[in-house]
C-alpha cells in the first residue's frame, strides 16, 4: 500500500473493508473491517487445492499484508464452524494474539482443533441478537439458516455505516436442525437502512430457490427404503443436519447406524453436548458390522470429495481396517463436488464402479442440497434489507459477477471484490488501493 492510503485508514473513520482471502475464491474467507486504526476480521478460514494424487493442500490467507501495513487485529468474529471460515485459526491465531468470538456450536469446533490454553482463554461465546461493541464498531448476530447449525450474518454499525456480511447462508423453511432465518430481525434492518450488503456470492448464477434440507431427508428414505444390501453415505462431516436425517432414517428403515472418519465422530460428538440429537440412534461400533447382515446396514462416512485418507476411499481400495465392500452395496454422494475436486472423485467412483458398488448420485434423486443461496433467495434478502450497494466475496470471479449482475438488475450499485484490494465504504464503496496477496500453501499441515 502507498503511505498516503497507510495514513488514510490509521487516521479516517471510513469504515474500510480488506478481503485477505474469499474474494475471488471459494475457501480461505478472511474479512478485514477498519475504522479510525481499529480492524476486525470475519472468519479466519481455510482453502484447498489438490495435487495430482488428489490429496488436498492447505491454502491460508497471508496477514503479512496487514501487519506490514500498520493492521493490528483487535478481535476476530466468526458467522460459523465449517473449515472454510475457522479452519486457519489453529495456524494463524496464535500470530494475531487476539479474541475469537464464535457462537457455542462454532465454538466447541474451534476448542475440538486448538490445544493451547492461552489461546482457548481468548475464545468467547456470543449469543445471537445481542448487539457487541469493539472499539468503533457495533456488531450484532443476526441467525441464518445454512448446511451447518448457528450460522450468522452479521450486522455492523461503524462511523455512521450501516453494514451486512451475509456470511453463508440460504433461506429454508426446513432446516432439519437448528434455527430458521431470523427474518424478522432481517426485516427490521432493512427499515433501518443498509448502506452495503458484503454478500456471498456462492450460487449467485443459479436461478429459482435452493433445496430444503428437510426435502433432502425425504427423498433420502424414498431412495434408501428399496435398496436390499448395504447402504454407505458419504457427505460433509459438518452437515449435522444430513446426518440426523440419515439416523432417523436408520431407524425408519429398520437398519443400524454406522459412523466412520474421526472428523464425523467429532461433529457427533459437539452435537450431542450442545442437545441437537436428543433422539439420535444408537451407532453400532465399525467393528461389529461384520456380524450384522448387510441389509440392514447404513453407514455414514466421510471422503466425499475423494480425499485418499478418508473412509471412503480406504473402502474403495479394499483396505478399511473394519469393513469390506462387497458386489452389490450401494455407495450415495449425498454432497456437491467442490471446484477443484472433479479429478479426486472421478478416480474414486472408478474404483469403487470398478468392485461392482453401485453408485448413486444428484442425478439419481434428490441426495444434496446446497447451503447458499439461488437467486430467488438473493433477491428476497435484498426486498427486506434495502441495501444501496453491494460488494460481492464469497466466490471466484464468474460467481461475484453473476452476483453483480442480479444486484445491478434490481437497482441496486454493486461491484466485486479481490483478495488484497481496500474499500472505503464512506459512500458508494470506493476501491482506495490494491496489492499482490497470494494465499498460502501449508507444508505438512
Amino acid at each position: 500500500m502507498q503511505k498516503t492510503t497507510q495514513t488514510l485508514i490509521k487516521q479516517s473513520q471510513g469504515p474500510f473493508f480488506m478481503p485477505l482471502g474469499g474474494a475471488g475464491e471459494i475457501g480461505a474467507n478472511f474479512y478485514l473491517y477498519g475504522s479510525n486504526g481499529y480492524w476486525i476480521a470475519v472468519d479466519c478460514g481455510q482453502g484447498f487445492i489438490n495435487n495430482t494424487s488428489g490429496d488436498p493442500l492447505v491454502l491460508i490467507p497471508d496477514i503479512r499484508a496487514a501487519k506490514v501495513n500498520g493492521i493490528t487485529i483487535q478481535a476476530i468474529l466468526i458467522t460459523h464452524g465449517h473449515e472454510d471460515h475457522i479452519g486457519a485459526l489453529p495456524y494463524l491465531w496464535k500470530k494475531l494474539r487476539c479474541p475469537v468470538y464464535a457462537s457455542p456450536f462454532a465454538t466447541e469446533l474451534i476448542a475440538s482443533r486448538i490445544k493451547d490454553s492461552r489461546l482457548l482463554s481468548q475464545l468467547h461465546t456470543i449469543k445471537a441478537l445481542n448487539a457487541y461493541t469493539f472499539g468503533p464498531f457495533n456488531v450484532e448476530w443476526i441467525p441464518v439458516t445454512h448446511s451447518i447449525p448457528e450460522a450468522h450474518g452479521l450486522f455492523i454499525k461503524v462511523a455512521g455505516r450501516t453494514l451486512y456480511h451475509t456470511g453463508d447462508w440460504k433461506l429454508d423453511p426446513e432446516p432439519v436442525l437448528g434455527r430458521t432465518t431470523a427474518t424478522k430481525r432481517l426485516k427490521a434492518i432493512g427499515e433501518q437502512g443498509v448502506d452495503v450488503v458484503i454478500g456471498d456470492s456462492t450460487n449467485a448464477p443459479k436461478t429459482g430457490h435452493s433445496k430444503s434440507e428437510g426435502s433432502v431427508q425425504s427423498a433420502l428414505l424414498d431412495i434408501i427404503r428399496p435398496l436390499p444390501n448395504r447402504v454407505i453415505v458419504t457427505c460433509f462431516a459438518s452437515n449435522l443436519a444430513r446426518i440426523y436425517s440419515l439416523g432417523k432414517i436408520a431407524q425408519q428403515t429398520n437398519r443400524h447406524l454406522s459412523l466412520l472418519g474421526p472428523s464425523m465422530q467429532r461433529i457427533l460428538g459437539i452435537g450431542r453436548k450442545l442437545n441437537y440429537l436428543k433422539d439420535f440412534p444408537e451407532q453400532v461400533q465399525p467393528q461389529e458390522l461384520g456380524y450384522l447382515p448387510r441389509n440392514e446396514q447404513l453407514i455414514i462416512c466421510t471422503g466425499s470429495q475423494g480425499e485418499p485418507r478418508a473412509a471412503l476411499a480406504r473402502l474403495a481400495e479394499g483396505r478399511h481396517q473394519f469393513l469390506e465392500l462387497e458386489a452389490g452395496d450401494h455407495i450415495i454422494f449425498s454432497s456437491q463436488t467442490i471446484p477443484g475436486n472433479e479429478v479426486a472423485v472421478a478416480r474414486l467412483t472408478e474404483q469403487l464402479a470398478a468392485r461392482n458398488i453401485q453408485i448413486l448420485t444428484d442425478k439419481d434423486g434428490l441426495t444434496h442440497a446446497s447451503g447458499h443461496p439461488a437467486q430467488d433467495e438473493i433477491r428476497q434478502l435484498y426486498e427486506w434489507l434495502r441495501p444501496k450497494h453491494l460488494l460481492a466475496m464469497h466466490g471466484e470471479n464468474y460467481h461475484q459477477q453473476a452476483h453483480c449482475s442480479f444486484a445491478t438488475s434490481l437497482d441496486i450499485n454493486a461491484r466485486s471484490a479481490r483478495d488484497g484490494e481496500l474499500y472505503d465504504l464512506s459512500a458508494a464503496p470506493k476501491l482506495i488501493d490494491a496489492i499482490e496477496i497470494p494465499l498460502i500453501q501449508l507444508e505438512n499441515h
